[in-house]
């Protein structure tokens, strides 16, 4: 049953290289079509902005019909990027990347709920934490692979890329036969009510705050390691923390089917909150390879629990809490990726940014905590 999941990870896959390897391309895009390099920025805001937007609006009411909505999400997610492969102007590239994160919101979580369903109670973890994996390896592995198409053919190869591996996923989900699981909804005015019950709002703030410091000082993670004792190992260094997400995302799923995830989620914290800690210590190397290691294993194994808590806890609308958790990420990594821009223009050092950013994520696993408690007490 595993096996019938290969579409939605490699939807997944698409999904992570594009929102974070437009950013590593921002020099090319500007000069390729004569507009200012702020300019061309806001086009990872926009994708990022109607992610957050479309997905908790539209995956409830998307997931009545899961298999028609996965399919129309992917194809306007891969025409949107082909838009922008092909823009000519600055302004058709904008609006591509709009296009391109409102069909993202909406695919991501409600193939991460239709995967869930697909499986056995008993696999449900290991089902999200694949299709969640799928997210880490498109940024992980992905955005070193386009980038380097880019160099080599220019970054319209490396949206190209994003293009291909959108369309195998839309081809895999259009070909198998059979209705795929209908996703339980509410009604709008239910959904926002949903969103704002206390346990679901303190579990979404605790991805916010994750995404924050995890993905947030990422952003910023050659300027931590070029005044440190790594200076001149950089890209294995990167590797490294890559290595730590892909065990990370891939293992976490058979914990969350034979742990508590609300424990679990705690134990994760404390490892990024220590991890981030360790990352202030940037001259002894030991510690920041075994650092870089476990802040991302920790920081991508995060998303899974979360997203199985919600889903246990919203039977009726489970796609619209997904949705919400998965745009809290995405807002948390923007969030601290403007956070960590002040400092840098603050001349704040390397481990005043790890240790801001284990601050916010120490505040997390108080949230985490306080989360735990509120579930022990109903």
């Amino acid at each position: 049953m595993m096996s019938r999941l290969w579409p939605f990870v490699l939807g997944s896959v698409a999904l992570g290289l594009d929102a974070y390897v437009v950013a590593g391309l921002l020099p090319a895009i500007a000069s390729s079509l004569s507009a200012r390099e702020a300019t061309v920025g806001l086009g990872v805001a926009a994708f990022t902005g109607s992610y957050a937007v479309a997905g908790p609006l539209l995956a409830g009411r998307a997931g009545q019909r899961s298999r028609r909505s996965l399919i129309t999400a992917l194809l306007v997610f891969t025409v949107a990027n082909l838009a922008t492969a092909l823009s000519p102007t600055v302004w058709l590239f904008l609006g591509s990347r709009v296009a391109a994160g409102a069909a993202a919101g909406v695919y991501s979580p409600l193939s991460s709920a239709v995967a869930a369903e697909l499986v056995g109670q008993d696999r449900r973890g290991r089902a999200l934490a694949l299709v969640l994996a799928g997210l880490a390896v498109g940024t992980v592995f992905g955005v070193p692979i386009g980038l380097a198409l880019a160099q080599r053919w220019g970054w319209r190869a490396a949206i190209l890329l994003i293009v291909a591996i959108g369309g195998t996923a839309l081809a895999g989900i259009t070909l198998r036969g059979g209705e795929l699981p209908t996703i339980a909804a509410s009604g709008a005015a239910d959904r926002l009510r949903s969103i704002a019950r206390p346990k679901n709002l303190l579990t979404v703030m605790v991805t916010l705050l994750t995404g924050c410091a995890s993905l947030g000082l990422y952003t910023y993670l050659t300027v931590v390691l070029s005044a440190g004792s790594l200076a001149s190992h950089q890209t294995m260094a990167i590797w490294v923390w890559g290595l730590g997400g892909a065990v990370g995302a891939l293992g976490i799923g058979r914990f969350v089917d034979r742990c508590n995830p609300l424990r679990l989620s705690v134990v994760i914290l404390a490892g990024l909150t220590c991890a981030l800690i360790g990352m202030t210590l940037g001259q002894v190397p030991g510690i920041v390879v075994v650092s870089l290691f476990v802040w991302g294993l920790c920081g991508w194994a995060s998303l899974a629990p979360q997203q199985h808590v919600l889903l246990q806890t919203n039977p009726s609308d489970g796609a619209t809490a997904v949705a919400a958790n998965a745009s809290a990420n995405y807002l948390g990594s923007a969030l601290g990726a403007v956070i960590g821009s002040l400092l840098v223009v603050a001349h704040a050092t390397p481990a005043m940014l790890c240790g801001s950013a284990a601050a916010v994520a120490a505040a997390a696993l108080l949230c985490q905590l306080a989360r735990q408690r509120m579930n022990s007490q109903s």
